[in-house]
């Protein structure tokens, strides 16, 4: 026999009210939660969340800066997998006035992701996280029961170490991918793109920046990052725009060619610590 409705949805209502109610007034903040999508969602409604006077734009070579050197001041938008262009047109819609943005040069031949940005920015939805933890990323009880078992088992993101075997991997994948410069009508659209929002931000009084994160030394050098860099340093020369300078004496130590080792990434994030101020 079927059960009434009203009874289960009272049940349900009550059951929701009552998780809501438990991760609004929880004593912890969630900031590591378990896929790649998930993780880019938090760290863009984290931002929106806050009122940082600067923000990072860029990929997951950003991302891997840790938080706790940068926050509260400096929020990290840094999407795994995703551009620099994302987070810049989220910080442009977001309506907060930073007082600077530093944009990540590295992967701008990688595509602005407008579903990921109306995401974070339509209404209700915004509204909602804004005032409410449970709807947030990383609130769901999924990434919370995975919380709890990573705090049990005391795992932390210094805990992911690449075999040497999937380190030379993806480094000689990374060499393929960089053997040829980035399809140049794309390109060009994307800087046309960045330009666009930088003069947005600007107009609303938002300092804007660069700066290039130290990779391999040989993929550095590759045809693909010196074409990138090259059309990006003149679409964005340093006599205009506040460019920082986060070279490693020696050439940078990665996990797999392009992602910096825990040391350097505290290293490369005091430096950017230490320079922002001169771009404000």
């Amino acid at each position: 026999m079927e059960r009434p409705l009203l009874p289960v949805a009272v049940t349900a209502a009550l059951s929701f009210a009552a998780y809501a109610t438990f991760v609004q007034f929880a004593p912890f903040t969630v900031k590591v939660v378990q896929n790649q999508v998930d993780t880019n969602m938090m760290r863009a409604q984290n931002f929106l969340a806050a009122s940082p006077d600067t923000v990072l734009v860029g990929s997951s070579l950003t991302f891997r800066l840790p938080t706790s050197l940068l926050e509260p001041q400096v929020a990290n938008i840094g999407m795994v997998g995703g551009s620099s262009l994302t987070g810049l047109a989220i910080v442009d819609g977001s309506g907060q006035k930073p007082k600077l943005v530093l944009i990540e040069s590295n992967l701008l031949e990688r595509p602005l992701d407008k579903d990921a940005v109306q995401a974070q920015l339509r209404f209700p939805e915004r509204f909602l996280r804004q005032h409410f933890r449970v709807f947030r990323t990383g609130y769901d009880p999924a990434n919370l029961i995975w919380r709890g078992l990573t705090s049990l088992t005391h795992q932390t993101v210094a805990d992911i170490v690449l075999t040497p075997q999937a380190a030379r991997a993806f480094y000689l994948e990374q060499q393929q991918l960089k053997a040829h410069p980035p399809e140049p009508v794309n390109f060009q659209h994307n800087l046309q793109q960045t330009a666009a929002l930088v003069a947005s931000l600007e107009a609303k009084g938002i300092k804007v920046g660069f700066f290039e994160l130290p990779i391999n030394p040989g993929l550095m050098n590759s045809p693909a990052d010196t074409a990138v860099r090259r059309e990006v340093r003149r679409a964005f020369p340093s006599g205009r725009y506040c460019w920082l300078d986060l070279q490693i004496p020696g050439g940078a130590h990665t996990l797999d060619g392009v992602h910096l080792t825990l040391e350097d990434s505290a290293a490369t994030t005091r430096k950017i610590l230490a320079q922002r101020k001169n771009c404000f």
